[in-house]
């Protein structure tokens, strides 16, 4: 198998999409290395914050990490992997970028205990950026939850799973027709990696959380940005097969872990 050259600046869209089925409330890890923090999603738990201060205070840990998690997303041994500094890559200009919805692509997945996993859209309704100078200084998304669709089934299939996503049991779109994710704070990483914690808001519930997002110079007058969000849907009282709701729920269960994943084009 080829190596893997990727951008370091990527990784963080690509590892937060594919890993949200990996560890997020098992068993305590064994041990803190690079590759077993990796399969750590849990951000409230105290593995998740150990391997935070590793990766803070040991450069190398943190490039290993990196290589780990997209390992595991892509499949590959992490041996072949190879991370390529994003030090020339500029940093997007100073000013204020709105988001462009028609070449928008926003998307969600979950998963259930056996593994079986449902993947879709979401349209983008709205959001800004403000870059002000090295830093993002705010920024929101808003996502018209009325056109959550599915793309891995087809026909009756399809229609019945939009229809029960948009129902009561899931995200009651007649009741909360938007959800929306507001920018804090952020933390550069480097010229086009931010650490960004920021206000998610679904059925009218807003928690914190926090997420990695890539902003990168489009042109002249615009922005490229992408990321991912897990977020814990019982969080936001999306009760339907959660294990934090009901028991016995055997192979009916759905994990609580969702993803929604972004890639946005704005000018400013």
């Amino acid at each position: 198998m080829k190596n893997i050259f990727i951008f370091l600046f990527a990784i963080a869209i690509l590892a937060a999409c594919e890993n949200s089925d990996n560890k997020s409330a098992g068993a305590a890890l064994q041990a803190f290395d690079a590759c077993s923090c990796a399969t750590v999603k849990d951000q409230n738990s105290e593995d998740f914050k150990k391997c935070k201060g590793l990766r803070d205070a040991d450069t190398q840990f943190e490039s290993s990490y990196q290589k780990c998690l997209l390992a595991q997303a892509s499949g590959s041994d992490t041996n072949k992997v190879k991370l390529v500094s994003p030090s020339n890559i500029k940093r997007a200009e100073i000013g204020g970028y709105n988001f462009q919805p028609a070449t928008a692509k926003i998307k969600w997945r979950g998963q259930k205990i056996t593994g079986k996993k449902h993947e879709g859209s979401i349209a983008l309704k709205s959001g800004y950026i403000q870059i002000e100078g090295e830093n993002i200084k705010g920024g929101e998304i808003i996502l018209d939850m009325t056109t959550i669709a599915n793309t891995d089934l087809e026909g009756e299939s399809k229609m019945k799973l939009e229809t029960h996503l948009k129902s009561d049991d899931f995200f009651a779109v007649d009741k909360h027709k938007e959800a929306k994710f507001v920018i804090k704070s952020a933390t550069p990483k480097n010229t086009v990696l931010y650490d960004v914690v920021g206000d998610l808001t679904i059925k009218g519930i807003t928690k914190e959380v926090s997420t990695s997002i890539v902003v990168t110079p489009n042109g002249t007058v615009g922005v490229n940005m992408g990321g991912s969000i897990i977020f814990d849907r019982a969080l936001f009282d999306v009760r339907y097969g959660s294990d934090k709701f009901f028991e016995n729920l055997g192979n009916d269960l759905i994990k609580n872990e969702i993803v929604i994943s972004f890639d946005i084009k704005a000018l400013k």
